[in-house]
C-alpha cells in the first residue's frame, strides 16, 4: 500500500500514520469491537475535555484582561463582524466537513482532494461577497468603522479555505490530540498577538488581527497533521456530485442554523447600543463555556462514534447515543445549575461595574444552554444515521421561534423579553428530533427526564449550599 503525497497520483489508496483503532482489529467480536470503541471514546473524550479547559483558561484571561484595555464598544463591533462572518460560512456550508466524516469514501485521497479544492474556491468566494457587501452593512448599523473591519477580518475566510481536511480525518477517525494541540497553539499565539497589540494601540483592531493570526497558524498547522497524505488540487465530478447530494440538506440546515442561532445579536444590533450589546455578549460567553464543551465533545468525538456505528451496526446506534448522552448530562447539566444560581456573583466579581448587567442575563441563559446540551449530541445524530432532512426541519422551526420571539419580546418585556425569546426557541427544535428519535425506534422517554432532573439538583444544591456567600461577598465589596 502506498502513501500519497503531493508528487503522488490522486488514484493512490491512503494509508494513516496513526491507524483508528477500529481498523486494527477487522475480526473482533461483538465484545471486542464495542470494548475498543469505549475506549476510542474515552479517549478522545478526555483529550477533548483536558484541551477545552485549556482553551477556555485562554478565552478567560484574554478577555479579562482586554475588557480592562478596551472599551465595551470593542466588543460590540467585533460582535457584528463575527456574526457576520459566521453568516458567511453558515449560509454557504455545502457539508464539506460532514462529507468526509460519514462517506464510505471519506478516506479516498480522490475524494479529499475535491473537497480541498472546493472549500478553497468557496473561501476566496466568501471573500469577494464580505467586501461588496461591507459597505451596505456599515450604513445599516450606523457604524463606518465596520466597513474596514468586516473588509479585513473576513480575509479570515481565504486563509481558512487552505486548510488541509485533515482536520476532518482526524475527527471522523475520533484522534483528537493533534487536533487540540494545534487548536491551543494558535490559541496562545493569537492572544500575544491581541495583548500586545491592544497595550501599544488599544483599538478593535487587535480583536481582528488575533483572528487573523489564528487562522493562520491553524491553516500552517493542518498541513503538518500525521494522518500520512498531504492534499493538491484536484477535481473528480463524481466526488463532487457526491458532497453536493450529501449537503443539500446541510446546507439548508446551516443557513437556518445561523439565521436562529444569531438571531439575537443580528435584532440586538438594531435595538441596543454598541456598549449593551457588548455587556450582552459577556453573558453569553459565561454562559455558553459548559454548552460549547457539550457540542465539541458531541461534534468532534461522538460524531465519529455515531457514524462508524451506524456504518457497520446500525442496530446498535440508540445504545452509543444514550450511553453518550448519559456522560454529557452528568457533565453539564448540574453545572448549569449552579451558574445560573451564582451567575450575577461571578460577574460582579470578574468585571467592573460596566458589565455588572450582564449577571441576569446569564441566569437566563443558562436554560437555553440546558437544552442546547440536549439538542447537540442529538444533531450529530440525526446526520450520522443519515437524517440531515430532519436538522434542517428542526433548524426552520426554530428560525420561525426566534425571528417571531425576539420582536414579540422586545416590544413585551424589552431586553429581558428577548433572552427568554432566544431561550424558548430551543424548544420546537428538540420536539422535531425527539419525534424522528420514535418513529427510528431510538428515543427512550424515561432517559430523557434525566437531564432537566440534573439541571435542577444542580440550582438547587448550589443554592442550599451558597445561599449566604452573595450577601458575605457584597459586605466584603
Amino acid at each position: 500500500m502506498t502513501t500519497q503525497s503531493n508528487a503522488g497520483t490522486p488514484n493512490a489508496p491512503l494509508e494513516f500514520a496513526v491507524k483508528p483503532a477500529a481498523a486494527a482489529i477487522p475480526d473482533a467480536s461483538a465484545k471486542e469491537r464495542e470494548s475498543s470503541l469505549r475506549r476510542l471514546v474515552i479517549r478522545g473524550s478526555a483529550i477533548e475535555l483536558v484541551g477545552y479547559a485549556m482553551n477556555q483558561l485562554l478565552r478567560l484571561v484574554t478577555n479579562l484582561a482586554l475588557s480592562r484595555l478596551l472599551f465595551p464598544e470593542a466588543y460590540g463591533l467585533t460582535a457584528i463582524v463575527t456574526v457576520f462572518l459566521f453568516a458567511l460560512g453558515m449560509l454557504s456550508d455545502v457539508g464539506l466537513r460532514d462529507s468526509v466524516i460519514t462517506s464510505a469514501r471519506g478516506d479516498d485521497p480522490r475524494f479529499l482532494n475535491t473537497a480541498w479544492t472546493i472549500q478553497i474556491v468557496r473561501g476566496i468566494g466568501l471573500w469577494l461577497v464580505a467586501s461588496v457587501i461591507a459597505k451596505p452593512v456599515a450604513l445599516a448599523y450606523g457604524e463606518p468603522l465596520l466597513f474596514p473591519l468586516i473588509v479585513a477580518g473576513s480575509f479570515e475566510l481565504v486563509i481558512s479555505g487552505f486548510a488541509s481536511t485533515s482536520l476532518f480525518t482526524l475527527v471522523r477517525h475520533v484522534r483528537r490530540g493533534p487536533l487540540v494541540l494545534l487548536e491551543l497553539a494558535s490559541k496562545v499565539i493569537s492572544m500575544v498577538v491581541m495583548f500586545v497589540w491592544a497595550w501599544v494601540h488599544p483599538s478593535v483592531w487587535a480583536l481582528v488581527a488575533g483572528g487573523l493570526t489564528a487562522a493562520v497558524i491553524e491553516v500552517v498547522g493542518s498541513h503538518l497533521l500525521p494522518v500520512g497524505y498531504r492534499n493538491r488540487l484536484f477535481w473528480e465530478p463524481e466526488a463532487a456530485r457526491s458532497i453536493r447530494g450529501f449537503g443539500k440538506w446541510i446546507f439548508g440546515s446551516s443557513a437556518f442554523t445561523f439565521l436562529a442561532g444569531e438571531g439575537d445579536r443580528l435584532l440586538l444590533g438594531h435595538y441596543l447600543t454598541m456598549a449593551m450589546l457588548g455587556v450582552y455578549s459577556i453573558g453569553v460567553l459565561l454562559s455558553s463555556a459548559v454548552g460549547a464543551a457539550v457540542t465539541r465533545l458531541a461534534g468532534s468525538v461522538f460524531y465519529g462514534v455515531f457514524s462508524q456505528v451506524a456504518r457497520e451496526r446500525r442496530e446498535d446506534v440508540g445504545r452509543e447515543y444514550y450511553r453518550a448522552r448519559l456522560r454529557l448530562d452528568l457533565l453539564a447539566m448540574p453545572l448549569l445549575g449552579a451558574i445560573m444560581v451564582f451567575g450575577p456573583l461571578l460577574v460582579s466579581l470578574l468585571y467592573d461595574s460596566r458589565y455588572h448587567d450582564a449577571g441576569w442575563i446569564v441566569r437566563i441563559l443558562c436554560v437555553r444552554v440546558a437544552l442546547q446540551c440536549a439538542l447537540a449530541p442529538c444533531s450529530v445524530l440525526m446526520i450520522a444515521v443519515g437524517h440531515s432532512r430532519q436538522l434542517f426541519i428542526g433548524n426552520i422551526s426554530r428560525f420561525f421561534a426566534v425571528w417571531i420571539g425576539i420582536p414579540v419580546g422586545w416590544h413585551f418585556g424589552g431586553l429581558p423579553g428577548v433572552v427568554w425569546a432566544t431561550t424558548l426557541a430551543e424548544l420546537p427544535m428538540l420536539i422535531v428530533f425527539l419525534r424522528a428519535m420514535q418513529r427510528e425506534g431510538l428515543l427512550r422517554p424515561s432517559r430523557e427526564l434525566f437531564a432537566p432532573a440534573a439541571f435542577a439538583g444542580g440550582a438547587i444544591a448550589s443554592w442550599a449550599l451558597g445561599a449566604g456567600l452573595p450577601s458575605y461577598v457584597a459586605h466584603l465589596h
